[in-house]
């Protein structure tokens, strides 16, 4: 175990999109905590693809060995896709396969620089509400354990893994940038990820499961209503995923949106993921009801800006909160878990220490 006044802890959110994690805390920035966000793609790499030779520079990507496979995983993983190809997987049981295991270790290679003899005392990981209830045991238990996450052999230990739903962390996230020495509010906390909009309706660590659900309306579908709007507006030969993906990359970047080597006006077509977004808002309202109860609307993720206001027009008697970088603040509040949990495993440590001296 790592030393007892350092225990190690770190988030990781494998999502259908995006792979959000933490690093750490950034003592040259107000302790703030280090996160970041890769592309959630993973295609299967031959071993050595991506060393550069001579004047060519390698791509910030990393082979991980899951199996007998070998993946590609990182920044630059759209250098090792061809144009049709299209990794993201929405199976239910994703968090089991060995993809997602592929991509969690491409960001745990991220984190190496920062981890203390190559061990994370406490990980925590996130999932959708559809997928956590069926599987958040077994993927505990899974990583549990010394993995190899590349493919020269290094090796990492993860001692504990804890597995919490995806919009509990954004709860956390805004707790902790809203302190209080009042009770903690009822919250609904609304996670519009790449498969699914998550809800989650909580008042501290308590959840209540009966209003706390999920819809696949997330923003995978609201970019491929886009795509097919831009298709089919300039006649372009280029297929759905490959717009998708430039369209992503313009928003994650804010850049502007390209095709062709030409800019092309995004703005114009972004209502034609609309609907998409109108059928979650009404589907939330339909579970959670007027939620005269809830103190506060929380809204989070990579697709916040686009169900902002969609959620407020369903509720308007509510005050609705778009956390500061919505897209990494559910990985930002599993990493405050993560060190509460740490917090609490080195007591303990020091008290059986004591006992046993």
């Amino acid at each position: 175990m790592s030393l007892l006044n350092s225990l190690i802890a770190r988030a990781i959110d494998v999502g259908y999109g995006h792979i959000k994690f933490s690093d750490g805390r950034d003592p040259t920035n107000n302790n703030t905590i280090r996160t970041d966000s890769i592309p959630s793609q993973s295609p299967t790499a031959k071993p050595s693809v991506n060393l550069g030779t001579g004047v060519m520079k390698q791509r910030d990507t990393f082979l991980v060995p899951v199996g007998d496979r070998l993946f590609e995983v990182g920044r630059d993983v759209h250098l090792a896709l061809h144009g049709k190809q299209e990794t993201e997987v929405m199976d239910e049981n994703f968090c089991l396969g060995d993809a997602y295991a592929a991509r969690l270790f491409g960001a745990i290679n991220y984190m190496v620089p920062n981890l203390p003899a190559d061990v994370i005392d406490v990980l925590v990981l996130g999932l959708p509400l559809n997928t956590y209830r069926k599987h958040h045991a077994a993927l505990a238990k899974r990583f549990v354990g010394e993995h190899v996450i590349d493919e020269r052999g290094g090796k990492v230990q993860i001692k504990t893994c804890h597995v919490y739903p995806q919009p509990l962390g954004s709860y956390m996230s805004y707790l902790a940038a809203n302190p209080s020495s009042e009770k903690a509010p009822l919250a609904l906390s609304i996670d519009p990820g790449y498969n699914t909009v998550d809800w989650f309706v909580c008042q501290g660590m308590s959840a209540n499961d009966s209003l706390s659900d999920a819809v696949p309306r997330g923003m995978g579908a609201v970019l491929r209503a886009i795509a097919d709007d831009i298709i089919k507006t300039h006649g372009f030969d280029a297929t759905p995923v490959e717009l998708i993906r430039a369209i992503d990359r313009s928003l994650t970047t804010k850049t502007p949106f390209e095709l062709y080597g030409q800019h092309f006006d995004l703005e114009k077509h972004l209502s034609a993921g609309d609907d998409v977004v109108h059928e979650a808002a009404q589907a939330i309202k339909n579970s959670v009801g007027s939620g005269s109860d809830i103190r506060v609307i929380i809204l989070t993720g990579g697709g916040a800006s686009f169900y902002a206001k969609a959620v407020a027009d369903k509720f308007p008697r509510h005050k609705v909160v778009t956390l500061e970088e919505p897209a990494l603040a559910n990985v930002r509040g599993f990493h405050l878990i993560g060190e509460k949990l740490a917090k609490s495993l080195g007591h303990a440590m020091k008290m059986n220490t004591a006992a046993t001296a």
